[in-house]
């Protein structure tokens, strides 16, 4: 199991919202976050996106693919324009996911589609860190993001039978391709990534996510990979940005929080589930990573 896929499942990433609008005219519009990732597909015509952080806003045209992640963001036909959150301006218009305001008298359109994917639980985090605030990708005629996102956006127009579970799944691939492309263009790439195309460190990295519970130790990593312990340890380091058994942790205790705030099972079989051969040595674990014990911990969700 590579780690994207890991973190993609046990993340339970799954498509929260869809619509499709065509818009006339002058027109801005402004979209929270609260968590989620923010995917925007332009059809056709072109409008400016930017975040409430500083900077300038950015052209987008026909066929870029929007990210957005973590910070509110917005769409505007032209760059400045005062923005009306989406809910308020689109939201009485939409019907079957559809919505079109204004007339062509209006002025030119602009038709675009929006996709919000929700993370539940924490585990994301590795993933959405990776991503600036707002990624514009260009994706050429004929590339498989392009023929996703038009398929996503002719999907969005009617109601098939199975149309919610087919735009989760073209959502899906929509994000995965989106990340594919970033990750493709970018000096930015998150070390995990890196060392899947990396073939000294590829196999080590899909052991771990594939068994976390499995008792690794840095000799056994290194002939997964036939490198000595020191040659793999040193490299594991350089590309992925921590040693081989601090990642584990990091991973087993990711793990292990998921399973303390959605779950009532007993630390003794949440330890024995990300690879502790007691709750006291889980306990340990925890809390030299988070500074608080497990039931602590679980205690604080909770509330």
């Amino acid at each position: 199991m590579d780690v994207l896929t890991d973190l993609l499942q046990r993340s339970r990433a799954r498509g929260a919202a869809f619509s499709r609008s065509t818009l006339h005219g002058q027109w801005g519009l402004r979209f929270p976050v609260n968590g989620a990732l923010a995917i925007h597909a332009i059809v056709d015509g072109e409008m400016y996106a930017w975040t409430d952080d500083p900077g300038r806003p950015i052209r987008v045209a026909g066929g870029d693919v929007l990210l957005l992640r973590a910070s509110p963001h917005h769409l505007a036909s032209a760059p400045g324009l005062p923005t009306v959150a989406f809910q308020d301006l689109i939201g009485p218009a939409l019907v079957a996911r559809r919505a079109t305001l204004g007339r062509p008298s209006d002025g030119p359109a602009a038709d675009f589609c929006c996709g919000a994917y929700l993370f539940d639980g924490d585990l994301s985090t590795p993933l959405l860190d990776s991503l600036p605030d707002l990624v514009r990708l260009r994706p050429a005629a004929g590339s498989p993001l392009r023929v996703t996102v038009d398929l996503l956006a002719a999907e969005m127009v009617g109601e098939g039978p199975g149309q919610q579970a087919l735009l989760d799944r073209l959502l899906d691939v929509t994000l995965v391709q989106s990340l594919r492309a970033w990750f493709a263009q970018t000096e930015q790439v998150p070390g995990w990534f890196r060392a899947l195309d990396d073939p000294s460190l590829g196999t080590a990295l899909r052991a771990i996510h594939a068994d976390p519970a499995h008792p690794w130790t840095v000799a056994e990593l290194a002939r997964l990979t036939s490198q000595s312990r020191s040659s793999f340890a040193r490299r594991f380091t350089e590309v992925v940005g921590t040693p081989p058994l601090q990642y584990l942790t990091d991973w087993r205790i990711a793990l292990a929080r998921e399973r303390l705030r959605d779950t009532r099972d007993p630390l003794s079989a949440i330890a024995a589930e990300v690879g502790y051969a007691s709750e006291f040595s889980f306990a340990s674990a925890f809390k030299r990573r988070t500074g608080t014990s497990p039931g602590r911990w679980r205690a604080q969700q909770a509330s």
